[in-house]
C-alpha cells in the first residue's frame, strides 16, 4: 500500500528525470532518502515501545541536565516534535489521561515510582498516533518521606519513533 506522498514523489521524480534527461547527485541523494523515510516498515509494538522509552530518557535527561537553565530548558521544549508538559499533583490543565497517571503515582509507593509508556486510544477505542511517555519526580522531605513533586509528560509520536528506526 502506497501512500499518496509516496505516488506523488515517484511522479515528480519520474517527471524530473525525464525533463532534464538525468539528476544531479544531490538530487538523487535527495530523492532516495526521502523514498527510505517513507518506505513502509513492519515493526512489533516491543520494537515502538522500545523507541519510545530511549526517546523518552533522551529527553528526560536533556531536561534534567538544563534544569538550572530556564532558556536551555525552553528551548528543549519547544524544539521536541512531541509535546512536553510539566504537571505538579493538583494541576487544573492535566489532560484526562495525564492526571489518571499522576493519581496512580501518587497512589503507588513513591520509592517504587518509574517511568511508564502509554499508549494512547481515541474516544472511539482504536489506536492514535501517539504515545505518552511519563517520568514521575520525587523528593524527599525533612522527616525522609518521599512525595511526588511532579510528573515530566512527554507525548511522542508513534510515526517520528518508527522513522527514527533503523
Amino acid at each position: 500500500m502506497r501512500t499518496a506522498s509516496n505516488i506523488s514523489l515517484l511522479v515528480l521524480a519520474g517527471i524530473l528525470s525525464a525533463c532534464t534527461g538525468s539528476l544531479t547527485e544531490e538530487q538523487r541523494r535527495a530523492v532516495k532518502e526521502d523514498m527510505e523515510s517513507h518506505a513502509i516498515r513492519k515493526v512489533s509494538d516491543a520494537e515502538i515501545t522500545e523507541a519510545a522509552f530511549a526517546r523518552g530518557r533522551q529527553l528526560i535527561t536533556q531536561l534534567e541536565t538544563a534544569q538550572s537553565d530556564s532558556a536551555k530548558l525552553d528551548s528543549i521544549m519547544n524544539s521536541s516534535a512531541g509535546k512536553i508538559r510539566w504537571l505538579v499533583p493538583g494541576s487544573s490543565n492535566a489532560l484526562e489521561v495525564e492526571q489518571q497517571l499522576i493519581d496512580a503515582y501518587i497512589a503507588s509507593a513513591a520509592t517504587d515510582a518509574q517511568d511508564n509508556i502509554q499508549k494512547i486510544r481515541g474516544s472511539n477505542g482504536t489506536q492514535s498516533d501517539s504515545i505518552l511517555y511519563t517520568k514521575p519526580v520525587v523528593m524527599k522531605q525533612k522527616d525522609g518521606t518521599e512525595v511526588l513533586a511532579g510528573v515530566w509528560n512527554i507525548w511522542l509520536s508513534r510515526k517520528e519513533l518508527i522513522r527514527g528506526m533503523k
